[in-house]
C-alpha cells in the first residue's frame, strides 16, 4: 500500500499546506451537505448551522476522501453529541470513515456508496519511520519529537472516541493484519472494505440502504479497497 495513504491522516501535524479547495458546508431542509477534505473551519460551520438551526437539522450527508485524524473525531463527536444522522452516497474514506460514519446514530447509504478504510491511530508508528528516515538528518530529531507527542495525545483520544460511540476500534486496523498483507502491500488497493453484516458486528448498526440492495463497486481503477471480514472478532 502506498506509503503516502498513511501520511493522509495526520498530515496537518507536520504540514502547513492548505487545502487544495475549500470545503463546502450548507443546509438545505433536514440536512447538511458537507464535501471535500475534514477541516476546522468546515467543521465550525457546521456548528454555527447547528446552533442556528436546532430543531430542524437531522442529517449530516457527506462526501470526503478524509482529512488529519483530529478533525475527523471533532467531527464525529459533533455528530454524536446533537444525535445527527449520516448520509454516504458516494464515497465517506479514511478519517471520515473511521470517526465520522461510525460515530452517527443512524445511518443512510445509497446502494454503490463506498465506505473505504485505510488505517487510523494505531499502525501509524511504522510507516511514519518509514518516512522520517527520508527527511535530512539534522530534521529527524524535530519531526520524531513532534510526532511521539502528537502520537501520545491522539493514541488516548481515538479509545477514548471508539468507548463514547459504542464501535470496536478494530474497525481502524483490521485490514492491516497478516491476513492481508499481499492486499496491504500492493500497490492495488489503498485501503479495505466491510460488508453490511461486518459493520454491524463492528458497532455499525442501523444502516439503510437507499434502493436496496447496497453492492460494493470500486470508486475507480486507480482508487480500490479490498474486502475485510469481522467474522474472527
Amino acid at each position: 500500500m502506498r506509503k503516502t495513504i498513511f501520511f493522509t491522516l495526520f498530515f496537518v501535524a507536520f504540514s502547513n499546506a492548505s487545502a487544495e479547495e475549500q470545503t463546502q458546508v450548507n443546509l438545505k431542509d433536514n440536512t447538511v451537505f458537507y464535501e471535500g477534505a475534514l477541516s476546522e473551519e468546515a467543521n465550525q460551520k457546521l456548528i454555527s448551522l447547528i446552533d442556528n438551526n436546532p430543531k430542524q437539522i437531522e442529517w449530516v450527508s457527506i462526501k470526503s476522501k478524509g482529512g488529519e485524524v483530529n478533525r475527523g473525531m471533532d467531527l464525529g463527536e459533533i455528530i454524536f453529541n446533537n444525535n445527527l444522522g449520516v448520509e454516504v452516497t458516494e464515497y465517506c474514506l479514511s478519517s471520515c470513515a473511521n470517526y465520522v460514519f461510525s460515530s452517527a446514530h443512524k445511518r443512510r447509504i445509497s446502494n454503490h456508496a463506498v465506505i473505504g478504510f485505510h488505517g487510523g491511530v494505531t499502525g501509524m508508528e511504522k510507516a511514519t519511520e518509514e518516512y522520517l528516515k527520508t527527511l535530512p538528518e539534522n530534521q529527524q530529531k524535530a519531526a520524531r519529537d513532534s510526532f511521539t507527542a502528537y502520537m501520545k495525545t491522539t493514541t488516548s483520544r481515538e479509545a477514548e472516541f471508539f468507548t463514547k460511540v459504542g464501535v470496536s476500534q478494530k474497525i481502524t486496523y483490521l485490514g492491516q493484519s497478516p491476513l492481508y498483507q499481499k492486499q496491504h502491500d500492493s500497490e492495488e488497493y489503498i485501503g479495505w472494505y466491510y460488508s453490511l453484516d461486518d459493520l454491524t458486528k463492528l458497532g455499525i448498526k442501523n444502516v439503510t440502504v437507499i434502493d436496496p440492495p447496497w453492492e460494493f463497486k470500486q470508486l475507480s481503477e486507480k482508487t480500490k479497497f479490498f474486502k475485510v471480514s469481522a467474522s474472527d472478532i
